[in-house]
């Protein structure tokens, strides 16, 4: 318990907003969710829960805390999600649920209560919550609810369950598959005279071409956990060849980063601190880059499918910006294909344990992922949801990197699923300013990511 403590408070100091989580903004459905995006017949069928009776006497409650509300870009599909679940089960479950205010303070409360034993009945696995709730036997082994339930197991598929697997038990049920390439100012490429790298020769020469007629290339940060950074530099080790690709689709943490991918990619990002970035991307924060992106102030902005409705957001973005945004891969045709960590199970009692699990279903199912896909923007995890014409058309962008993902050669995962917590959280922030300085070297750097990693253990 007290190597559980000491990762918490590590954590707690140290968690910072991750990738697809952020308070961005999202997709947002034509008719308001109080106004059911659903039909009266597919509310009926999002889980496959057979016909029943009202319970009699009071409803089992099930603690539920969320960071999905108010401007996070979730929080309308959140509340349709928990409203239609309590309508569907009432009298039987009934989710109580508890609102933190940002997926930062959801992390931190869950770490402190996961170090406890006192986490909720049902909690999403983020950060170090997972981690924390598997060492002090807390989280739930899912597998026997999943292999009795066929038609749910198909719905989610394979892929998505092994993400959340680890020795052979499977935690969560992840709702969101992040999916990662860049986004780009069409009409700062159109001046430049390029088009979206082929190779990274190609990325760095597009870089300084951009440069060259008065645009900062790039918004990297260092701030945070330096995500977007931090998911570039797996790109371009993911691309490399396939011991790169190999090295970040690890189903372990990683413990040596001593290779040469890794160094060279390290050498990349410090040449693209120093010549492509803005002078406060050192110790620059998520929020600051994107307003150069959305700004019209830089001409690229490597981020997923959540960032999408931000371009037509006039409090956020230049009018008529979300015309001129396109989307790519990575060169060498790489996506970060990656699905989030899910809902998990963290109650022994065995009525609250059915609640849970139907609940679960209930927020990820393909029924879920279709409605969370057309009123939040989330990319379906699972193989049965398909793309209307009429969403495609209305969401091109969407469109697009999901029909990448379909095309891409490499796919690989993101870099808070690869590295240790203390590395990813506080590490990189800390060494980044280091690389960039020209305090140490890449091969250096990769010495102490190495130092860093090992502490976990």
């Amino acid at each position: 318990m007290k190597k559980i403590w000491s990762c918490a408070i590590a954590f707690i100091m140290a968690v910072s907003m991750v990738g697809c989580s952020g308070n961005t903004s999202q997709t947002t459905p034509t008719d308001s969710p109080t106004e059911a995006p659903m039909t009266q017949a597919e509310n009926e069928n999002l889980t496959e829960t057979p016909a029943r009776e009202e319970s009699q006497g009071e409803a089992v409650e099930i603690y539920y805390p969320t960071y999905r509300i108010g401007a996070n870009v979730l929080s309308e599909t959140e509340k349709y999600m928990i409203d239609s679940f309590n309508e569907h089960y009432a009298g039987q479950y009934k989710l109580v649920v508890e609102e933190l205010p940002s997926d930062v303070s959801y992390q931190e409360k869950m770490a402190v209560l996961a170090a406890t034993g006192d986490l909720p009945d049902l909690v999403e696995g983020k950060g170090p919550v997972m981690s924390l709730a598997i060492k002090n036997g807390q989280a739930q082994d899912l597998t026997p609810f999943i292999e009795a339930d066929p038609q749910y197991k198909e719905e989610v598929g394979e892929a998505a369950f092994a993400s959340n697997t680890i020795d052979g038990k499977i935690y969560g049920v992840p709702d969101l598959n992040q999916c990662f390439g860049y986004f780009y100012n069409k009409e700062m490429f159109d001046q430049a005279g390029i088009t979206p790298a082929e190779t990274w020769d190609e990325w760095m020469d597009n870089l300084q071409k951009l440069k060259d007629i008065g645009v900062t290339p790039l918004t990297f940060f260092t701030g945070e956990n330096s995500w977007t950074t931090q998911n570039t530099l797996v790109s371009i080790i993911g691309t490399a060849n396939e011991a790169g690709n190999k090295l970040m689709n690890s189903d372990e943490k990683i413990k040596d980063w001593n290779t040469p991918e890794v160094i060279n990619g390290l050498a990349m990002i410090e040449t693209m601190f120093k010549d492509y970035c803005f002078a406060d991307a050192v110790g620059g924060i998520y929020a600051n880059m994107a307003n150069y992106f959305l700004q019209e102030r830089a001409a690229i902005m490597p981020n997923g499918a959540w960032m999408i409705p931000d371009f037509s957001d006039s409090d956020k973005a230049t009018q008529g910006f979300a015309d001129k945004v396109g989307v790519a891969m990575f060169p060498g045709n790489g996506m970060i294909a990656n699905y989030d960590y899910g809902f998990m199970m963290c109650t022994d009692d065995p009525v609250k344990q059915a609640g849970v699990w139907e609940a679960i279903k209930w927020f990820t199912n393909a029924d879920a992922q279709r409605i969370k896909l057309e009123m939040g923007g989330n990319i379906p995890v699972g193989p049965m949801v398909e793309l209307t014409q009429e969403y495609r058309q209305e969401n091109p962008l969407t469109a697009q990197l999901v029909d990448y993902l379909k095309e891409t050669k490499w796919t690989y995962k993101t870099m808070n699923k690869l590295a240790y917590e203390n590395l990813t959280y506080d590490g990189f922030s800390n060494l980044y300013p280091e690389l960039i300085y020209d305090r140490i070297t890449p091969e250096e750097m990769v010495l102490k990511m190495n130092e860093i990693s090992e502490k976990n253990e």
